[in-house]
């Protein structure tokens, strides 16, 4: 158990380089945009854009990972996420934002996708809560310090420079991936995918995934924004908040872990973090100042934290760990097609009606979606549970971990 537990750290440690990497530049690159002069309704296209190459890239990019040695594509990723920042340091003019762009995603799908594939396909049955937690908390803890990083960078050599930090944590990457196992890919119809889609949990676990991201969706074209040009926070502000941010969610997520692996109610969990999470995204947008704004930030990121976890939890009963990489790229399909689609929805509505306006209806998409969850979908995830028992129509089921 122990050397288990030495293996998800050092998972744990290369999610914190990855999301390092990411955050510290989809943070601040519209701040970074706005900086040269781009429309909020341009700046929304091109951050969707991360969400529309991802979206467009994981599935091949999954089944890659299953068929080959999903080392081979990590290290691929991280020489793809070195290249992008070097194309913005070289100075690019506006006519070269889109191709850039879709070099940032490139480098997102490759990473993420064979990072989670190694992570899900290594995972111990026991104390799924617990393993996830560690793995979701080194994300959490890169984004923080990635963003404070990214933060203090732009507050003190101008936006420009924003760019030193992924580079800086894409380097990382290349290095600390050099401990990865080496996994046998294994040949598989595409088709067998299927099979983890007939899974009574999974509908509620792409539907939990759709939801979450439309909020990140949102967040991604407005949140520094937000806290910029309306609230009149300094972007070196905006990045500590971040970071605080990001520590409390560490905190969050070890406690959800241990809530899952005792009371294990993943769903019904689940629906109240997203209802948690609705109401003080909503609150967000009314934000006054620096300590309000972080009061309901706090509030928010619990249900993330909650919700972040439990997906994972959720996806490692689901998917078969030799389809893990596949699998876990059909998810992020479901989460990619949201992101694009709200961000592309923000940056409109940022301008027609304004960043507090918009964070309200995303919080209410929030909210509606967690009563969705624990009245609706709950209630239908059992029903179909006692309708494959009785019919055999599926294998029998692990669902000795939940309890929904």
């Amino acid at each position: 158990m122990t050397s288990s537990y030495f293996r998800v750290f050092y998972y744990a440690l290369l999610n914190f380089i990855f999301f390092g990497f990411f955050w510290g530049t989809h943070m601040y690159l519209p701040y970074y945009f706005a900086s040269v002069g781009l429309s909020d309704r341009h700046i929304g296209f091109l951050i969707s854009l991360v969400s529309l190459t991802t979206f467009i890239l994981v599935f091949p990019v999954g089944v890659l990972g299953d068929r080959i040695d999903p080392r081979k594509l990590f290290f691929s990723g991280a020489v793809i996420a070195m290249i992008f920042p070097l194309l913005f340091l070289a100075g690019p003019k506006v006519s070269f934002y889109e191709p850039y762009i879709l070099v940032f995603g490139l480098a997102v799908a490759v990473l993420q996708i064979s990072l989670a594939a190694v992570f899900l396909k290594q995972m111990e049955e026991f104390a799924r809560g617990g393993q996830s937690a560690i793995y979701t908390i080194g994300g959490l803890l890169g984004s923080g310090i990635g963003a404070q990083l990214s933060g203090l960078i732009v507050s003190q050599f101008g936006p420009a420079n924003l760019f030193w930090s992924p580079l800086g944590f894409s380097i990382l990457a290349f290095v600390f991936g050099l401990g990865l196992p080496k996994i046998k890919g294994i040949p598989f119809r595409v088709s067998e995918y299927k099979e983890d889609l007939r899974h009574p949990l999974s509908w509620i676990l792409i539907f939990t995934a759709f939801i979450m991201a439309s909020h990140t969706g949102f967040e991604h074209a407005g949140y520094t924004l937000l806290q910029t040009k309306v609230i009149g926070l300094t972007a070196g502000q905006a990045g500590t908040i971040f970071f605080y941010i990001a520590l409390w969610m560490a905190v969050i997520s070890w406690i959800s872990g241990l809530v899952h692996d005792r009371a294990k109610k993943p769903v019904l969990y689940a629906g109240i973090a997203l209802i948690v999470s609705g109401l003080f995204q909503a609150a967000s947008g009314y934000g006054r100042g620096y300590y309000d704004f972080v009061f309901y930030r706090m509030i928010h990121t619990m249900g993330d934290s909650f919700s972040g976890v439990l997906i994972l939890v959720i996806a490692s009963v689901v998917f078969a760990k030799k389809r893990a990489g596949g699998a876990w790229a059909i998810l992020l399909l479901v989460r990619n097609a949201a992101d694009f689609t709200f961000a592309n929805l923000a940056g409109n509505l940022n301008q027609t009606i304004g960043f507090r306006l918009s964070f309200l209806v995303s919080g209410i998409i929030l909210l509606l979606a967690g009563i969705a969850v624990i009245f609706v979908l709950r209630p239908r995830f059992w029903k179909e549970i006692r309708r494959v028992e009785e019919t055999g129509t599926l294998a029998p089921l692990d669902i000795s971990s939940l309890d929904a």
